[in-house]
Formats: C-alpha cells, sequence, structure tokens
C-alpha cells in the first residue's frame, strides 16, 4: 500500500468512526437545571438535592447542594434527558451545637436532616423531566 493510499484509508476511517460516534452524541447533551426550594415558605439554607434516572434512564446520578434556598445544576454537573425521581435533604444545627465560627468540624457533625421522609427516601415530588433538546431549565421545589 502507497503513503496516499494509506493515508486515504485512515481519512476514511475516522470519518466513519465520527460520523458513528456523533449520531449518538445528541442524547448526551446536558442540560443546565437550576432553582431554589423552599420547606413551609422558608428557604432552604442548607442541604442537598438528588436526581436519581428513573427506569429507562441510563444516565448517573446527580447531586447538588442547596445553599440559601439556591441549587444549580450546572456544566459538568449539567442533565442529561431523561426522568428523574427528586429527593431533597435538609439540614440545620442541633440544639446546643456549636457554631461554625467557634468550631466548624463540630458544627458540621451536630447537624440534623429535618424533612419528612416524602421529600427523600420515600419521595413523592413530581419527577423532573428533561426532553430531549431542552434549553436550561429552572425549577422551583416549594415543599
Amino acid at each position: 500500500m502507497t503513503n496516499l493510499s494509506l493515508l486515504m484509508a485512515l481519512v476514511t476511517a475516522l470519518g466513519a468512526f465520527a460520523t458513528g460516534c456523533s449520531s449518538g452524541q445528541g442524547d448526551l447533551r446536558l442540560v443546565p437545571v437550576t432553582g431554589n426550594v423552599t420547606y413551609q415558605g422558608e428557604p432552604i439554607r442548607d442541604g442537598v438535592i438528588r436526581l436519581i434516572p428513573s427506569s429507562g434512564t441510563t444516565t448517573p446520578v446527580r447531586t447538588r447542594k442547596i445553599r440559601e434556598g439556591a441549587y444549580q445544576f450546572t456544566d459538568r454537573f449539567a442533565v442529561a434527558a431523561g426522568s428523574y425521581r427528586v429527593e431533597i435533604i435538609a439540614y440545620r444545627p442541633r440544639e446546643g451545637a456549636p457554631s461554625a465560627e467557634v468550631d466548624p468540624i463540630a458544627a458540621e457533625a451536630a447537624r440534623e436532616q429535618f424533612l419528612p421522609k416524602q421529600f427523600n427516601v420515600d419521595s413523592q415530588i413530581d419527577p423532573l423531566v428533561v426532553a430531549t433538546g431542552s434549553d436550561e431549565i429552572t425549577k422551583n421545589f416549594d415543599l
């Protein structure tokens, strides 16, 4: 095989590979999802929101912190198309716990999760559905 023939075969193979790979890449497009989370009308100051893929959605679980009532699934943490079970956990300091200014490690260890199970382990929150081709989604959760 001449150098020119070898080069042409390589270019053809790479083109076929790129075409084959790109046809499925649209399914991997990530969509930013942001919003606010409140409980009984108050923003959740410290918590976690988890998006767990429903049956038939083959993407990883997404988890982000909730800070001062807001969460963001953006950049590499954005969400692929599919349906997701939503779980929300909220923390507050235990009574008598030291402040974070005095002892940050002890304060972290002395917090408790206070949301009812219907918002996390037994979630009754409506699933989050991200449609193929969606733009950024803003989804607020008023618990």
